[in-house]
């Protein structure tokens, strides 16, 4: 696909552009709540750890509440995007700079159930304690090797994730996530783990034969059913779904 582009000559470039030195959180605003904002925030802090970055801890207050009005300014349920950078620089990988905040805010729009198709990663897996900028760079160019537009992630005849989120698996009586290189650490994800009602393990394509349910986590939709994957249907009112809605549905900041 060929579009008109437009061209600039500068002397500064931002840094997460010129070198993918950002990370990014990704979360529902819902009547000026957001679900986790700590553990967003820590994590958003691990990432820039890793590039030397750190900020002030009197920053979350001020940073939280740009996102808050930003939301506020659309709608009473916002998809709110929070991305750090190290900032605009002049050329050089030891150049200094400023680290820059971008907020990104749009109208929540519930997802219908989805269907799956197992894909295989053609890229090395690093772990994913964070969301780094760059690791969805690699899932771009994975996506033009695929010919759906829902994939679950697999690798080696491992389940890793759908495209922007956790899986987790009801098989046996218990939910399974899958852990390990390529997975991120996703705050629903561990949210439910600390409940005590998932677990995480691996995943082997073999057992999705036997998955009587299956959902999507992550901190948009909180919990996306699935219907089908690869065209195998899945009960999508199955009790377990149920319970893992009601562990969410009293908390701030949450709507199913």
């Amino acid at each position: 696909m060929s579009a008109a582009i437009n061209i600039q000559i500068i002397e500064q470039l931002d840094r997460g552009i010129s070198y993918a030195e950002s990370c990014f959180e990704t979360f529902r605003v819902i009547d000026s709540s957001i679900f986790l904002w700590d553990k967003h925030w820590q994590r958003l802090q691990l990432a820039l750890q890793s590039f030397g970055i750190t900020l002030d801890d009197s920053e979350q207050n001020r940073v939280r509440q740009h996102c808050l009005d930003a939301a506020q300014s659309i709608a009473n349920d916002c998809l709110v995007r929070l991305s750090i950078t190290g900032g605009a620089a002049s050329w050089g990988l030891n150049a200094t700079a400023t680290p820059e905040v971008y907020i990104q805010a749009l109208p929540f729009q519930k997802k219908a159930d989805v269907l799956l198709k197992t894909v295989e990663y053609p890229f090395p897996f690093i772990p994913k304690p964070a969301k780094f900028t760059s690791d969805y760079a690699l899932t771009f160019r994975a996506m033009q090797q695929w010919d759906t537009d829902s994939p679950l992630i697999c690798k080696g005849g491992s389940i890793i994730s759908g495209l922007t989120a956790n899986i987790a698996l009801f098989i046996d009586g218990k939910w399974l996530t899958p852990n390990g290189d390529g997975v991120l650490q996703g705050t629903i994800r561990q949210f439910f783990m600390d409940k005590g009602v998932m677990t995480a393990a691996s995943c082997p394509t073999s057992i999705l034969i036997n998955t009587e349910a299956a959902v999507l986590l992550n901190a948009g939709s909180f919990v996306q059913v699935i219907s089908h994957i690869d065209n195998q249907p899945l009960d999508t009112n199955h009790s377990a779904i149920q319970k893992l809605q009601q562990c969410l549905e009293k908390q701030d900041g949450v709507q199913l």
